[in-house]
């Protein structure tokens, strides 16, 4: 082999690592979408959780953190390092954590709010409205 097609070999193995790094780094970034039979069911989980916040809300809490982790995972994110969680995820663990001492359900209500972002970035705030609106209906029934 000459030093004319090892070089272009050498240019052309560049070029494709780059391009491979570049599309890594873009897809890291992006969640995927989810169909609409699983944005549905986590509308549908999400509203209960809300519903049991009132009545037990450090178990609601927990029961959010689940859900969240499950959407993150479907969406494709990497849930098993804490440093690479969305900001919204780690804030609101952070809240929770804050609920000790005088602030009372303050830091999970403030962490509900956090998850409420999560899921509305996955399901859309207006399928989860449209759901709560709906299950308002039914408990005035």
């Amino acid at each position: 082999m000459d030093g004319t097609t090892a070089l272009l070999i050498l240019v052309v193995a560049v070029v494709v690592i780059v391009i491979a790094y570049g599309v890594s780094l873009a897809r890291r970034g992006r969640l995927r979408s989810l169909s609409p039979e699983n944005k549905a069911r986590y509308a549908q989980s999400w509203s209960a959780i809300q519903a049991r916040f009132l009545a037990e809300p450090a178990a609601a809490v927990q029961e959010a953190d689940q859900l969240a982790v499950s959407i993150l995972r479907d969406r494709g994110a990497t849930t098993d390092d804490s440093r690479r969680l969305p900001a919204e995820m780690q804030r609101a663990r952070e809240a929770a954590r804050t609920n000790e001492g005088d602030a009372g359900t303050e830091g999970l209500r403030k962490a509900m709010l956090q998850y409420q972002i999560i899921v509305d970035g996955a399901v859309g705030e207006t399928m989860r409205k449209s759901l709560d609106a709906q299950r308002s209906k039914e408990v005035a029934s």
